[in-house]
This record gives C-alpha cells, structure tokens and sequence, in this order.
C-alpha cells in the first residue's frame, strides 16, 4: 500500500477522492494535540487502513545536503537554483501549472498556517522532542486500527514497541538523514527480528533499490520492506507509468533472483542464502 506522509503537497482528503483503495497515513508526534487528533480523525474519515507513526523526528537532524544546497521553506532562489531551472524548462512549466505548492495536510487545517512562511514557524515550534510511550498509547487508542511505529534502531526500543501493542514496527534510520552516523536498517535488522520473535511484525525500509535488497531483507527477518526513491525516480522520468515500471523492475529482479537460488516462493528464503 502507499503511504502518505503528513507533509504531502496531497491532503488525505485530495487522495482519497481519486482512488478507492485504502492507503496508510504517516503521522508525526507535534505539540498541538488537537491538531494530531485531527489528523487521525481525517485518517479515519479517509479510510485509511493503517496509521504509521514516525518515531525519530522529535528533533530535526543536520541534513547537510540540504545545507550544501541551500534547501528552505519558504524557498530562497539562488544563481544555483536559477541555472538549474533555467536547463529544465519542462519541469518549470509543469511547475507553473500546478496547484500543489505547499503542504496541503497541514496549510489551511493548523491555527494560524495559511502560507509557506507561517508553515515553516510552525513546523519549528510544533515537533516535540518530549515523545514517550504514553503518547504512543493515546494514538493507538484514538486511532482504534492498525498501528505501525517507524524509527526502531535497537531490539530494546523493539521489545518496547510490542508491549505497546502496536501492529508492526519498521526498522529504519530515516533514510540516513537525522543521524549520519546511525548504523544502517540493514545493519541491525536481523538482531531486531530475533529479540522481538512472533510478539510484532518487523519490516523494514532505507536502501532497497533493487528486487535482491528486498530478498536480502526478508532473510534477515523483516515481513515486509518500504521504498521511497525508487518510485519517485520513476515518477520524475516517466509519470505514472514510470512508477508502474519501477515496480516491475523490483518484481522482476526479485523472480529473477529467486530462480537463481533455486526458491519458487519468497517464503522459501532463510538466513541459509545469505553468504556473510
């Protein structure tokens, strides 16, 4: 299923009106309660057959790719970033075109955001570093559904999210971007899986770009993995399409794969495939 993140150009409700198959919902832990208890009532209203809650972003990270290239909000145009769109008229044009310039779920919905500019106060002030397991509790008891933690790095957060009664947890570093330094999902994936056993459903995300990552992960013991680049390179090169076809590149490198080993199913799959 399509995850959609709190901070999509796409509102829940721009999502649901265009397609009648359920999607998840990424929600972030800010300080207006009232707002977060909005969301999850939209959620809901959308049916939104799983709500994903982010757990490593109490505190932005120094993304030092941003810094480098001069990332902002609201943006601020430098001769970089006019050369750059100067050699991409197609994309420009399609920009001008569009009506999703800002973020949709929260402009127009949070007390005093109505602009890019106001957004971006906000966002500074909202994101609560003082996240607890309590507050997960009072999530999953107003949400009422299935319920996914993101951001687990060690077996302990791990054993702790179970207790908590959560659906599944994914283990994942951000993608690398909070933390430089943090091990990668892969890296502690298989020592995450082992300590929680059967008491939660581990999946994971961060690096899968190919069908083999994918069968790497599922050895390792994840249930599932999430992809993020892979199908917005698709996007960016093809539309719609794209996305189709970078989804069937993955299938195909994954059958392919599988043959290779000699597995017809990918439940077939055991820490005996892996050569370390």
């Amino acid at each position: 299923p399509f995850t959609l993140s709190t901070m999509s150009i796409c509102s829940i409700e721009d999502v649901a009106s265009v397609t009648k198959k359920p999607f998840w919902f990424q929600l972030y832990v800010l300080r207006d309660k009232d707002f977060v208890l909005n969301l999850i009532d939209r959620a809901k209203a959308a049916k939104c057959s799983a709500l994903m809650l982010t757990l490593d972003l109490q505190i932005l990270g120094q993304r030092h790719k941003d810094i480098r290239n001069g990332l902002s909000a609201p943006p601020r145009f430098t001769p970089k970033h006019i050369w750059q769109m100067a050699t991409r008229p197609g994309w420009c044009i399609g920009m001008a075109g569009t009506q999703r310039r800002t973020f949709r779920n929260i402009v127009g919905h949070a007390r005093g955001v109505g602009d890019l500019t106001s957004l971006s106060s906000w966002t500074t002030e909202q994101f609560d570093p003082h996240l607890s397991w309590k507050d997960v509790a009072w999530i999953k008891e107003r949400w009422g559904g299935k319920l996914i933690l993101k951001g687990i790095l060690d077996k302990e957060d791990a054993l702790m999210a179970a207790k908590t009664g959560a659906d599944a947890i994914i283990v994942s570093n951000h993608g690398g971007r909070q933390l430089d330094g943090a091990p990668s999902s892969i890296e502690v994936l298989e020592e995450i899986a082992d300590a929680v056993g059967d008491t939660i459903e581990v999946h994971m995300d961060g690096g899968i770009r190919s069908g083999q990552d994918v069968l790497k992960a599922l050895c390792l013991g994840a249930k599932g993995t999430y992809i993020g680049r892979p199908f917005l390179y698709g996007l960016g090169a093809l539309g719609k399409d794209g996305v189709t076809k970078a989804l069937e590149i993955i299938r195909k490198e994954m059958d392919i794969t599988l043959a290779l080993c000699g597995k017809r199913l990918v439940t077939d799959m055991g820490k005996d495939q892996l050569r370390r």
